[in-house]
């Protein structure tokens, strides 16, 4: 009888103790598709109506350093891996449908990470790492998955793919095989032009569904959207809303989709467990504003790959501030892996770093990263340590770190942002320091081409898109009938 008592004692204790533990944090990463770094209020718009996002950043933390990859597919591998997109994707464009090599399966991810860990995982929106059935989310742990496997733009003409809302169609511009939306492994549907001005409204309905049904869980949530990524397809609630155009109806309904989201937490009573960060995958188009920064998506100007970020946690972030510290999208996987009570990856190069102090606001937090690299493609074309950037201007090809083989502009970022004067005659010291720093990556991942950093791409043979030329699903992807 003693013995009852005393395990039923120890069991109501050890009940107890589980219950005033303190559970582990949710993760939100919205990640938007182009949008400028001057795009939302947080920023500086002066255009676009950003109700949700200024008040994400009131009572959070904009990140003004926070750096991406000039285009789609190595900056999604960078967020997902934690290593510079060369190291883990090493292609020198973006991936394209039927493309017979993709992120590969060895690598591990953020959501295998924390699902290791005991978090519930899902995808929703633009994946855009490989469409074979071997790169698919599923295969990188995510439990569910709902979105388009790559741009939304990838498509044939008459699909309504190459044309914004309400533009005629062009001619002979096809060439790409239909654009598939998918859930898990199954293509649900061809997606035509009414179907993209759907995608937000489907992506937060989506999204706020997953955090309700796992609102008992730790969870991690990748909201990647397709928006506002050309073609511009604004939803029929907000199509000519903003007097500045269907671009502009766009950023606006995609800061409804934050609202949504941060409504959900809220409503579930989670926000004091939620991390939420807000990134662009890369800098804006043309189309967009880029203000104070000079250069585009596509470019290693300042304007093609620092992206504007918020982090909100109420009562882990400090309100109302900003960082200028060094960061990037490598740096999600180790944050979020600390936090979470997940195992960073001990068995090969990790290229990010724990940014929490600085999410968190410590006073006098050491820098996670003095020197970045800015990658375009295979080619390395700037570095930058602490304020000073080095611009690399390649005279031909060959190794960046041969004086031959390049000119160099530098900058010095803390008082010339937008990059617009050249002081590399006024500074040749520091010239000669960040060449040096060139010069050491060359053995790392290279300067131009692949280096021996760099890991394995993943391949397939017999790679074939998932909806052909003729609208039929490939085998073993179809609905049930």
């Amino acid at each position: 009888m003693r013995f009852a008592i005393l395990a039923i004692a120890v069991l109501t204790a050890a009940s107890l103790h589980a219950a005033d533990a303190p559970k582990k944090p949710n993760f939100i990463v919205i990640n938007i598709d182009d949008l400028g770094y001057a795009d939302i209020g947080p920023f500086g718009s002066a255009i676009n109506r950003t109700p949700n996002l200024d008040t994400m950043a009131k009572e959070g933390r904009k990140l003004t350093s926070f750096y991406a990859a000039p285009v789609c597919s190595p900056s999604r591998a960078a967020l997902l891996t934690g290593c510079y997109p060369k190291r883990a994707l090493s292609i020198p464009h973006v991936l394209f449908p039927g493309n017979d090599v993709g992120l590969h399966q060895n690598e591990v991810t953020i959501a295998e990470v924390l699902k290791d860990a005991g978090y519930a995982t899902a995808i929703v929106g633009k994946w855009h790492l490989g469409d074979q059935p071997d790169f698919l989310p599923r295969r990188q742990g995510f439990d569910q998955y709902f979105g388009l496997p790559y741009s939304n733009d990838m498509g044939p003409a008459e699909d309504g793919v190459k044309s914004d809302l309400g533009k005629p169609l062009p001619k002979g511009r096809g060439g790409q095989p239909p654009l598939p939306l998918l859930r898990g492994d199954t293509v649900i549907k061809r997606v035509l032009a009414e179907d993209q001005q759907a995608l937000v409204e489907m992506y937060t309905k989506e999204s706020v569904e997953f955090i309700a049904a796992n609102k008992d869980r730790p969870f991690f949530l990748y909201l990647p959207h397709s928006a506002i990524h050309f073609p511009i397809y604004p939803g029929k609630k907000w199509a000519g809303r903003s007097p500045h155009g269907i671009y502009s109806d766009w950023v606006e309904e995609v800061d409804w989709s934050v609202g949504e989201v941060l409504g959900a937490v809220r409503e579930h009573g989670l926000a004091e467990r939620t991390l939420v960060l807000f990134v662009s995958d890369n800098g804006g188009t043309p189309r967009g504003k880029n203000t104070p920064l000079r250069g585009f998506k596509g470019s290693t100007l300042e304007g093609g790959m620092r992206v504007p970020a918020v982090a909100w946690w109420p009562g882990k972030i400090p309100a109302g501030t900003e960082t200028d510290a060094i960061s990037g999208m490598f740096d999600i996987l180790p944050a979020l892996a600390k936090l979470g009570g997940g195992k960073v990856p001990d068995d090969r190069r990790i290229d990010g770093a724990d940014i929490w102090p600085h999410l968190a606001g410590v006073e006098n937090a050491e820098a996670a990263h003095e020197t970045f690299y800015y990658f375009r493609g295979l080619r390395l074309e700037a570095v930058r340590h602490n304020d000073w950037k080095l611009q690399i201007v390649a005279a031909g090809r060959g190794n960046a770190a041969n004086e031959k083989a390049f000119t160099a502009k530098l900058y010095n970022l803390k008082t010339d942002i937008g990059e617009g004067s050249d002081v590399a005659s006024e500074h040749p010291e520091v010239v000669e320091k960040l060449r040096r720093l060139a010069d050491a990556m060359d053995a790392d991942l290279g300067v131009d081409g692949r280096g021996p950093g760099c890991r394995e791409l993943g391949k397939v043979g017999n790679a074939r898109p998932l909806i052909d030329a003729q609208g039929r699903i490939r085998p073993g992807f179809e609905p049930m009938k």
